[in-house]
């Protein structure tokens, strides 16, 4: 398998499509009105301090490169394996996040006695996200 060769035929349409929805994702995860209440409650801010974005610069920075990052990463994935379709796309998205994500937060955050909340929160927005892109690259594969 030549991985120079798969990155050139990947279709960065939907890479670039995936990559943009899963920060969409991510902000809307993290409202308040959705289940930014409880993630700020789990990390002590009040809706004034999870609200300031000052200084967070290089952190949305690193989302967005972190969204490219797994899209390319799952479209890569998808294509040697010759995976297509939405449903396929999902489920492999969901397990990709299980197996690597929320295990890994399961013992980072019990280890660093992190609330089970913001595990579950954290875990759980993963395993949306990277469905979600999956499903998108199943869509255009």
């Amino acid at each position: 398998m030549n991985f120079i060769e798969e990155l050139q035929n990947l279709n960065y349409i939907a890479v670039g499509i995936a990559t943009i929805s899963s920060y969409v994702v991510g902000f809307a995860w993290y409202h308040w009105a959705l289940f930014g209440e409880v993630w700020a409650n789990a990390l002590g801010l009040t809706k004034e301090e999870a609200d300031n974005t000052e200084g967070l610069g290089g952190a949305f920075a690193i989302s967005l490169v972190s969204g490219l990052t797994k899209t390319i990463f799952i479209a890569l994935l998808m294509s040697v394996t010759n995976m297509s379709g939405v449903l396929s796309g999902t489920v492999f998205g969901a397990i990709i996040a299980i197996v690597f994500t929320v295990t890994s937060l399961g013992y980072y955050n019990g280890f660093a006695r992190t609330s089970s909340k913001l595990t579950l929160i954290n875990s759980a927005h993963s395993v949306v996200e990277l469905a979600l892109i999956g499903a998108i690259i199943g869509i255009f594969a």
